[in-house]
């Protein structure tokens, strides 16, 4: 097995927009610092992602000594000190997490409404996240899940070869990218040194519409790519889509661009279905459901009744009308969105979640299910 070196080092200031590349990083077990270490979020305190925004990804962020500086496509650039932050607590949500953050300013609050396209804060963690996930025993920051994520280079040039597209690994927001050449190498690491710093890989990463995003022009792909393609060979028994691995520190200390990764304990790789076979007979886009002439329906869910249309899912609309469905991936691979269709019908794409939920029972996914009359659906 060839040796690995750390390539490159990445930082995400604020979650969902682009990250900032470093050849040096100081790592805490709460993160990398300056990464995930503000978010975008709603008036009830809800996180703002590219998953539902994605030209978020196409804000670009400087680390300056006294605070960032952001730039946007068309729009003054923004630049927010430490000082000035009101550091009011406010309660905010990531995923099931509910925590104290603190406020920023209010221009930039109206700096990143106007480049979002609806009224949002800019949250910071403060110098410690008072996020505590139980699965870790300590901090974190705003990132979805865990701290850190691993990617090798191999394991990108995999996908590549096997997608009809090229991706790039800022597609999947990785912090450290190793250089190893063996595809998937990461799979079979459970413990590792780089620099001062001892990881250990605790989950394969699972992935989400987000990857999805051109970072460049900062929509969604119609090819659902590369989800496509990793659904074929990088899914589980249940449908989920891995690519990468995430890990948490064991302590704090520095990390270079170049140093060597040494492998401190081995695990055996996680297995994934490989339906490359089927790569001509399913349908994965929600987007090569037939479209139909545009009308005006009724959807009630929860028995909340709105008017929306058949030409989006019943997701996109339900959270227009300010009904948060739960969701994760976005994409029709993680059921999380599943809900019971109780009167009316849907047009639903293949996805790989329609074979883990109950489909004769009235069950669908509402981010890729779109209405095709009037409907009632439950969650």
């Amino acid at each position: 097995m060839s040796a690995s070196t750390l390539s490159t080092i990445h930082v995400y200031p604020v979650k969902s927009v682009a990250g900032v590349s470093m050849s040096t990083a100081w790592v805490e077990k709460q993160g990398l610092m300056f990464d995930r270490r503000f978010m975008l979020a709603k008036a009830d305190g809800a996180m703002v992602t590219a998953r539902k925004y994605p030209h978020m990804v196409q804000v670009k962020s400087v680390l300056c000594p006294d605070g960032l500086l952001f730039t946007a496509p068309n729009r003054p650039s923004l630049r927010i000190r430490y000082s000035t932050f009101k550091m009011q607590s406010t309660p905010v949500t990531v995923w099931g997490d509910t925590f104290s953050a603190y406020t920023t300013s209010d221009e930039a609050d109206d700096w990143f409404s106007e480049v979002v396209g609806c009224r949002v804060e800019l949250v910071f963690t403060g110098e410690q996240s008072h996020r505590i996930r139980e699965k870790l025993g300590h901090n974190v920051s705003f990132a979805d899940g865990y701290p850190l994520l691993i990617i090798s280079e191999g394991s990108l040039a995999d996908l590549n070869e096997r997608s009809r597209e090229m991706h790039t690994m800022d597609q999947f927001r990785a912090n450290l990218i190793a250089s190893n050449l063996e595809p998937f190498v990461e799979d079979s690491w459970k413990r590792i040194r780089i620099g001062e710093v001892e990881f250990e890989i605790v989950k394969p990463c699972e992935r989400c519409i987000l990857t999805t995003v051109d970072t460049e022009k900062g929509v969604f792909k119609a090819s659902k790519e590369p989800l496509k393609t990793l659904s074929e060979f990088r899914a589980n028994e249940s449908g989920g889509v891995f690519f990468g691995q995430n890990l948490v520190a064991k302590n704090e200390g520095m990390i270079r661009a170049g140093d060597a990764i040494e492998v401190l304990e081995y695990k055996e790789k996680e297995y994934y279905v490989d339906r490359t076979s089927q790569r001509d007979k399913e349908t994965f886009s929600a987007a090569q459901v037939e479209q139909s002439v545009e009308q005006t329906v009724t959807i009630k869910v929860n028995n909340r009744e709105f008017v929306g249309d058949n030409q989006r899912t019943m997701l996109e609309q339900a959270e227009a009308a300010g009904i948060n469905i739960p969701n994760s991936c976005r994409a029709g691979l993680c059921g999380a969105c599943r809900v019971k269709v109780v009167a009316g019908n849907v047009t639903h794409a293949q996805v790989p979640a329609l074979d883990h939920i109950d489909v004769e029972g009235g069950e669908a996914l509402a981010c890729c299910a779109v209405p095709s009359s009037d409907i009632e659906v439950n969650y």
